[in-house]
Formats: C-alpha cells, structure tokens, sequence
C-alpha cells in the first residue's frame, strides 16, 4: 500500500511538535537533536518554497530573528554557552515559525492546515491531559515539569491553541445560512461543546487561571459572535471592526506592557503594599511583582539591544523572568527587539483584516487573549508568532480569493 506524505502538512505538523513543545520524558541532549533536525527539514522545506512568502514580510521577520541572534551574540560572555545556543536557536526557530505557516497555508489552504495542526496537536493534549488527573489537583507544579509536556502553563496554553483551532474549524459559514439564531442538536456539536467545558474544567483543575481566562475570553467573544450577530449586528460588527484594527491590537500589545508599570506604582500605596506583603507569604501575589520593582533598572541597563534570549533564567539578572511579555521581550532584545516585534504585529493583523467577517476570527480572539495574558506572563513568543503567522495567511488567502496579488 503506497501513503503519500503532504509535505506541506508535514511541515506544520513537525514544527508543532518539535519546535514548540518538549515531551518531559525525552532528556535535553536528545530533544536537542530532534529540534536541530526538525529546523533543518523545515529550513529545507522553506527555501524550496521561498517564492511563496512576500518579500516584505520576510524582511520584517528576518529583521525580528537578527535582533534577538545580536543580543545574543553580544551578551554571549556574561551569559554562557547553553544560554547563547538557546538564542541562536530561537533566532532559527522565528523564521520558522513564520515562514512555515505561510507557506503551508498559501499551498494548501487554511483549512487543511488547521486540520493537520489539529490532528498533530492531539497527540501531545491527549497524554497531557492523562498525566494531569494522574498528578492530581494539589500537585506542587510552578516551574516543575510534572506533566507529559512540561508544567500546567504549558498543558493551559496548549489548551488555548486547540480552543482556536476548533473554533476556527468549526466556524465556517455557507453564503446563505441564515443569521437568525438556530441551535441544532447533533453529535458533532455535541462533541465540540464537551471539549469546551473540558478545557475550561481542566484549568480549573490544574489552577491555571490565567489560561483559563484565557479560554474564556475566547468562548465569550466566539459565542457574541456566532449566535448573537442577528441581535445586535450594527453594534458587534462595529466592535469587530474595531478590534480588528492593525494599530489597535499593536497598541494593546503596548498597553500589556505599561500594567507593570501601573502595578508597580499601585504597589507603592502603602496600604495596598501592606495587604500584596501580607498574603506574599504565600509564594502568590508577591513572587509575581517584586520584578516589576527593578525593571527600570534593568531595562536602562542595557536599553538598546537587552541582555539576549533566555539570559532573564540566569540568577545574576535580577530574577526568575520580567511577569510580564512586553518587558520579557524589552529584556531579552531591547527597544529595537520591542520595535520590530510590534511592526511585525501590526503587518500581520494588516493583512489579517483582509478576512475580516470570516473564521479566521478566532485566530484574532486568540490573539487578543495571549495579549491579556501578557500583562502578567511571558506569552509573546513561538505560539504567538504563529497565531500572527495563520492570521496574516488567512488575509492573504482572502485577498487572493478575490483576485488580488500578494504585493
């Protein structure tokens, strides 16, 4: 019997699998081969279909991966071998995360793609959620990697990708259905709605609550969206169109990172520094936002270029990371990182707007929650780049279905 093998969906699905996420049982030296020969397939498969990504925006990519290879690079002294490996790395794994998603998507469609994203991403979220009802609910986690691909923060944020996934999957409309609200009962809807409370069960049970504000982020927008169109249509539309704005999601990226700065001040009230120093004791509040205290520091420090990927672990750096993704992200490559990460933001939700009204609306929602999410967690890296990567794809897709050219 002969199996073909789609490269295209292959391409994806490996970059999910190895580049994305580390199965907790395989040792570091090992899943350091299999992520190097996962980048170097798919820098293969790139370059054989570089035709495929406008020029434009590869540059802006390329400029985003060099800004983090030169802080590497140029902290390499203070912050060691593994350290500046792990940048160089990620330099490698940003081109990826971009490029593989747009080429996929323009040879295969959006469709297929998410599919295979889907059909690949169930075998990590399947064992995953068996480790975590085998860990029990009063498992001690944090950064332990207790389960099958690391620690709740992992297991919750993949959660939010199969969220996306599905909505998106199961979100196409035919050009006639009526907007009227129909709920009909059938054993696929069924099914879906399941997977909808088991997520949001399964972080609650694992204590992840910011992932599972996250999920609830989403649903709430993707129900207003699905079913509550037809009663008050001018209003969401008019929302939508709002959010949907490449300058208004770039300046909520901004805005999740001025709240450590406004956390930091509110902290300073000294009752309320009494009350976080109080219930600090904990290991809760307090651990989260001693770091916004010496993020000035920090950052003036090294304004311009910051002190490399991965150098916020290393203990001289002041702490364990910054709580926050715009300030993780300040640190690791400085303002000229900053920079260009919210100009590629803005370019992918440019052409993303091109679909707007269609599926690809999840894809926004899930943004918009890992922007949320940011304001206290370290969220802006691989799996937003690609969230940014499949939205960008979806406008342009739209955009040729209309007859229009890339450029």
């Amino acid at each position: 019997m002969n199996i073909k093998v789609d490269i295209n969906l292959a391409a994806v699905q490996i970059m999910w699998l190895f580049l994305m996420m580390k199965i907790t049982l395989v040792g570091q030296s090992v899943w350091m081969i299999f992520e190097l020969t996962v980048c170097m397939l798919c820098t293969i498969y790139v370059i054989t279909n570089i035709k495929y990504v406008p020029r434009n925006a590869l540059m802006l990519v390329i400029a985003l991966a060099m800004s983090y290879l030169v802080s590497t690079l140029v902290n390499r002294e203070c912050n060691g071998p593994w350290i500046t490996y792990t940048g160089v790395e990620f330099t490698w794994k940003i081109i990826l995360y971009f490029t593989v998603s747009w080429i996929a998507i323009k040879k295969r469609g959006s469709n297929n793609i998410a599919k295979a994203s889907w059909n690949c991403l169930m075998l990590y979220w399947v064992p995953s959620i068996i480790t975590v009802f085998a860990q029990g609910r009063n498992v001690i986690d944090n950064a332990n990697n207790v389960y099958f691909i690391g620690n709740k923060f992992n297991v919750a944020y993949l959660n939010v990708v199969m969220l996306c996934l599905l909505l998106f999957l199961n979100n196409e409309r035919k050009e006639n259905c009526s907007r009227s609200f129909v709920l009909k009962i059938n054993s696929k809807k069924i099914g879906v709605f399941l997977f909808y409370a088991m997520i949001v069960f399964i972080d609650y049970y694992m204590k992840a609550y910011t992932g599972l504000f996250m999920i609830l982020f989403i649903l709430i927008l993707a129900i207003l969206s699905r079913y509550l169109q037809f009663r008050i249509a001018k209003k969401w539309s008019g929302f939508l169109n709002f959010i949907g704005k490449p300058l208004i999601v770039t300046i909520s990226v901004v805005a999740s990172g001025l709240v450590a700065i406004i956390l930091e001040a509110i902290m300073n009230i000294p009752t309320i520094g009494a009350y976080l120093a109080s219930i600090g004791k904990t290991g809760n509040i307090l651990s989260r936002t001693l770091i916004y205290k010496n993020l000035a520091e920090i950052i003036e420090r090294k304004p311009l270029i910051g002190y490399g990927y991965g150098s916020a672990i290393v203990s001289r750096y002041f702490g364990p990371n910054a709580q926050n993704g715009l300030a993780q992200v300040m640190i690791y490559t400085g303002i000229l990182g900053t920079f260009l990460m919210l100009l590629i933001t803005f370019y992918c939700c440019k052409a993303g707007r091109q679909s707007k009204g269609s599926q690809s609306a999840a894809f926004l929602y899930a943004i918009y929650a890992f922007i949320l999410s940011a304001t206290v967690e370290i969220t802006y890296g691989g799996t937003f780049f690609i969230l940014l990567a499949f939205y960008c794809a979806c406008g342009w897709e739209k955009k040729l279905s209309r007859g229009d050219m890339y450029e």
